[in-house]
């Protein structure tokens, strides 16, 4: 009698579209991401326009986008994203922390918030974070 083999299905990718203005930082998001063996950059974008045409084209999983985004801006973003896309997930990226400027993300539908200072250390456990449904980073009260 011949014994069957499991057949092992490789794992599900989770889709990500990057959203910056500086393509050395997307090159690195890239890397990063694309290192992961359950993650993958599925598209890239330098503003908002291109963003959400990419959503459209690509249909991500998560949105990772810099508020500071060069002609338009991330709260721009943000806002066409959650009256078009309503249950995409969006982590946003900043260079600086202010707690007003990270609480109108949250405010503008972002699910997730991550400091470039600290985006090494703390971006694949946002990451992950936000693509299960949670929020992470928001700023106390």
């Amino acid at each position: 009698m011949r014994k069957k083999r499991a057949v092992l299905s490789p794992p599900v990718k989770r889709r990500i579209l990057i959203v910056d203005n500086h393509p050395l930082v997307r090159r690195g998001l890239k890397a990063l991401i694309d290192a992961e063996p359950d993650l993958i950059v599925c598209a890239e974008a330098a503003n908002p326009r291109d963003g959400l045409g990419a959503i459209a084209e690509s249909r991500p999983d998560l949105v990772i986008a810099d508020l500071s985004l060069g002609p338009g801006n991330g709260l721009e973003l943000l806002k066409a994203i959650r009256s078009g896309h309503a249950g995409l997930r969006v982590l946003v990226l900043t260079m600086d922390d202010m707690p007003t400027r990270v609480r109108r993300a949250f405010a503008a539908g972002a699910d997730g918030h991550v400091s470039k200072q600290e985006m090494t250390e703390t971006l694949l456990m946002a990451m992950r974070s936000v693509l299960r449904g949670e929020s992470f980073g928001a700023p106390a009260g």
